[in-house]
C-alpha cells in the first residue's frame, strides 16, 4: 500500500491534519508505517496527544519493530502518552511488556496507570501475568480491583477462586457483581457456597449474577437456595434463579 498520501499529513502545521495522518497510517496495518510513527512517538516537541495517537496506531501494526519504543514510552512522564503505550501493548498482546506492567503496578507514584495496566495484563493473558493480577486484588484502588477481578474471570484461572471469594464481602457493589460473574466464568464448584451466600446480598444486581453463576457451576447443593430465590422480591433475580435451576437439572441428567 502506498503511504505517500499519509506522509504529507504528518508534516502539516495543523495538529488535526497530523492526527488524521497518524490514525490513517495505523489503520493500514502496513509494517513500513512504523518507520514514520515511531519518530512521532519519540518527538518530545510534538503535541502530547498526537504522540499518544502514534502509540495507539503502533499498537495496530504487526511486527516487533514497534515494541521497544512502546515499552520505552511506558516510562514517559506524560500520563496520557504512557497510558496510550499501555493500551497499545495490550492491543498487540505483547508478552515482553508483562514485567514492565508489573513494575508500573508496584510503583505507588504511578497509580493513574494501575487500572489500565492490570486490564492489559489480563488481555495479554498467560500464567506469567497471573501473579501480578492476583496482587492487584489487594490494591487500595477499587477500579484496579474491579479490573483485576474481571481479568481473572476472563482468563478462567482457577488459582483466583479463593482470592475472588474474599471480594464478595467488599463494600463496593460493582466489585461484588464483577466477582460473582468471574467466579461463574471460572466454573470451579468450590465457589458455590460463597455464591449461595451472595443470593442474600443487599444488591439485586449481585443476587442476579450470583444466581446466574450458580447455574454455570451446576452444583446440586445450589438447588435449594435457588428455589428460595424464586421468591425474591426482584423479578430479574427470580427469572435468573429459574434459568439456573434448569441448568443444574440438565447437568444431573
Amino acid at each position: 500500500m502506498d503511504l505517500s498520501n499519509y506522509l504529507a499529513d504528518l508534516n502539516d502545521s495543523d495538529p488535526n491534519v497530523r492526527a488524521s495522518g497518524i490514525i490513517a497510517l495505523g489503520k493500514t496495518g502496513n509494517r513500513d508505517a512504523v518507520n514514520y510513527l515511531i519518530p512521532v512517538l519519540q518527538n518530545q516537541n510534538e503535541v502530547e496527544w498526537l504522540r499518544a495517537c502514534a502509540a495507539i496506531a503502533l499498537g495496530r501494526i504487526p511486527g516487533e519493530e514497534a515494541v521497544p519504543p512502546l515499552i520505552n514510552a511506558l516510562k514517559d512522564t506524560s500520563i496520557l502518552l504512557s497510558r496510550a503505550a499501555v493500551i497499545a501493548l495490550g492491543d498487540r498482546k505483547c508478552r515482553q511488556a508483562i514485567p514492565h506492567l508489573e513494575n508500573i503496578l508496584r510503583d505507588a507514584g504511578r497509580q493513574e496507570l494501575h487500572p489500565a495496566a492490570v486490564s492489559v495484563l489480563g488481555a495479554i493473558g498467560g500464567s506469567q501475568a497471573v501473579p501480578a493480577i492476583l496482587k492487584a486484588l489487594e490494591n487500595s484502588d477499587t477500579l484496579v480491583k474491579r479490573n483485576a477481578a474481571m481479568a481473572l474471570g476472563e482468563m478462567r484461572d482457577k488459582t483466583a477462586v479463593l482470592p475472588l471469594i474474599r471480594l464478595l464481602k467488599e463494600d463496593d457493589e460493582c466489585l461484588r457483581a464483577i466477582t460473582a460473574s468471574s467466579l461463574g466464568l471460572i466454573g470451579d464448584k468450590c465457589a458455590a457456597p460463597a455464591l449461595i451466600e451472595a443470593l442474600n446480598d443487599g444488591s439485586e444486581t449481585v443476587r442476579t449474577i450470583a444466581a446466574s453463576s450458580l447455574g454455570y457451576l451446576g452444583d446440586d447443593e445450589a438447588a435449594p437456595p435457588l428455589e428460595k430465590a424464586l421468591l425474591d422480591e426482584n423479578k430479574a433475580v427470580r427469572q435468573t434463579a429459574d434459568v439456573a435451576l434448569s441448568k443444574i437439572k440438565s447437568h444431573g441428567n
